[in-house]
């Protein structure tokens, strides 16, 4: 009898060990889903949007999506770094709402997604980031003009941008705490401290961030749970950030919440900023078709 007993806590142990294992070496396998390459813009609900080819740090050639704003001179572009899956004409129908408000809209295209080169990561998905807003400081959209939106696992960067390099507010749609916390809770029998590569720590980041900031959560969100958003800005308010607020949506799931009426909140929180000095007028962008 005891020899059956260790046989089959032996086997227990290997198979935790085993799929411990498995989870650390396939991790990127789970985080990061890319979808097909998106069809022309032109085919989605925001045609005023171009392909637009910037150059990381480590010398990847990456496309996004651009339309600048309204205003050329005093005119904010929402730069949205968008979830874990599909791609960014999944997003188009967003960028309508920001476009229909006067806004610039950049929809980043990240390495490993969008027919991109490149393997996706942390790290990596902040050095796409920075090309981006290198990108947008050469069309005069400094920090100032600058709105961040992180959806879900973009707000991984969409936050951390922003503490780096600046921006005028953050908006926040279904994001977590960290890839830990969100390991923890699906994996809760592993050590997910030890065992993620890439830890998004908004949390972090969060505690840093000085400009006005925004968090939209569906309070049926079934990926991410609404505490998390919670203790967003329960992070953001005792770091004494000067504006953080929250709007949670009784029907909203998870990155559904343009669904039920998400844009006109953002719109309001907009509203409310200040706004940028003027700058000297740029010429308008060329787009970049490959």
């Amino acid at each position: 009898m005891l020899n059956v007993i260790a046989g089959v806590a032996g086997s227990a142990v290997a198979l935790y060990l085993a799929f411990g294992v498995g989870l650390y070496l396939f991790q990127e396998r789970l985080i990061f889903v890319p979808g097909p390459p998106p069809p022309p813009p032109a085919e989605t609900a925001a045609p005023e949007l171009a392909p637009v080819f910037v150059t990381t740090s480590d010398g990847l050639e990456l496309m996004s999506w651009y339309a600048p704003p309204a205003d050329p001179e005093r005119g904010r572009v929402m730069v949205y770094f968008h979830g874990n899956a599909g791609n960014i004409a999944d997003r188009a129908y967003k960028a309508r709402a920001f476009l229909d408000m006067g806004l610039g809209v950049m929809l980043v295209g990240y390495r490993g997604y969008n027919g991109n080169p490149g393997r996706p990561g942390e790290e990596a998905f902040r050095r796409d980031g920075r090309a981006v807003l290198a990108f947008l400081e050469t069309r005069g959209i400094g920090p100032d003009r600058r709105v961040h939106y992180g959806e879900s696992i973009g707000s991984g960067t969409a936050l951390p941008l922003a503490v780096e390099a600046g921006a005028a507010a953050v908006v926040l749609e279904g994001a977590f705490t960290s890839i830990a916390d969100m390991a923890r809770l699906q994996y809760p029998v592993y050590p997910a401290g030890l065992l993620v590569r890439h830890p998004f720590d908004n949390l972090a980041a969060v505690e840093r961030l000085d400009v006005p900031l925004l968090v939209l959560h569906g309070e049926r969100d079934g990926i991410v749970p609404p505490a998390m958003a919670q203790r967003l800005l329960d992070t953001a308010r005792t770091a004494g950030n000067p504006r953080a607020e929250a709007v949670v949506f009784p029907e909203g799931n998870h990155v559904d919440l343009f669904d039920h009426g998400a844009a006109g909140h953002v719109r309001d929180f907009l509203d409310e900023l200040a706004l940028p000095p003027q700058t000297a007028c740029r010429p308008p962008l060329r787009p970049m078709l490959r």
